[in-house]
């Protein structure tokens, strides 16, 4: 994977190793590539470098400690910003669909900085189950075993209404990436018929063909990622929140049949 990556994109993957194996020691159990950098789909200039890692186990100082060590101000991002998730092997051995994370860094020239230690009661937690699923489909690891060795793979049925939640929330929030919305719609509705993830660029051109009615709309939003966070929108806001609720009735289409009993899977 690092070899179709800037240079400098792969120098710092190797930087970022080198302080996890120094602060973390012998608890680093993996770490793995997921979002566009697994996918292959990794966009100069747009994409974040996205990152999990699985210990064996890690206390509060450790964390802060390594917290500090990735921090751009210390170990500066060349991408857009880095968004590092870790993990106690305890908490992803089991296929949740929760957060379940010991730390939650973002740090960036682009992203606003963030630092948990353990999801609060008011956070979103749909990125956490979606990026781990990314990761055991792609079975690509930087350091350690294959992903789904550590990283339980989450059923499909569990999955569901992590995705659902992920849409709805961009409904109901400011569309300050609308372009982003619409990609993140496109992988969600072609995950839940083919139920396999892609990077954005081939989810939309995908959902292009599925959906010909949002087809300008998608390739409006396929050109406004090309040119990075900082250009202007290029996509109308009515427009998305009509494709994200075509998404929403999509997602909907797929949720498990009735038992004879009544109740639901997943």
């Amino acid at each position: 994977m690092t070899s179709t990556l800037p240079p400098d994109v792969s120098g710092y993957l190797a930087r970022v190793l080198d302080r996890l194996r120094t602060v973390l020691g012998d608890a680093l159990l993996g770490v793995y590539p997921t979002g566009s950098l697994a996918l292959d789909g990794y966009s100069p200039g747009r994409s974040d470098i996205d990152l999990i890692a699985v210990v064996e186990r890690a206390g509060p100082a450790v964390l802060e400690t390594l917290a500090a060590e990735l921090s751009h101000d210390v170990l500066p991002c060349p991408a857009t910003g880095l968004e590092f998730v870790l993990y106690e092997r305890s908490a992803v051995a089991g296929a949740g669909n929760g957060a379940g994370f010991a730390l939650n860094l973002n740090t960036g020239r682009e992203l606003p900085p963030k630092v948990g230690f353990g999801a609060s009661e008011d956070e979103a937690v749909f990125w956490y189950p979606i990026d781990r699923s990314i990761s055991s489909q792609q079975g690509v690891a930087l350091l350690g075993p294959p992903p789904a060795t550590l990283l339980a793979p989450v059923p499909f049925d569990a999955l569901l209404p992590v995705l659902v939640e992920s849409v709805e929330a961009r409904l109901h929030t400011d569309l300050d990436l609308g372009d982003n919305a619409v990609l993140n719609g496109c992988r969600s509705l072609r995950y839940a018929s083919q139920r396999r993830w892609y990077a954005k660029r081939p989810a939309a051109q995908w959902a292009a063909g599925a959906a010909p009615e949002f087809g300008p709309l998608i390739h409006a939003a396929l050109h406004g990622y090309a040119r990075g966070r900082t250009a202007d929108d290029t996509v109308d806001d009515a427009q998305v929140h009509a494709f994200l609720t075509f998404v929403l009735d999509r997602l909907g289409q797929h949720r498990p049949a009735a038992t004879a009993g009544g109740r639901r899977g997943g």
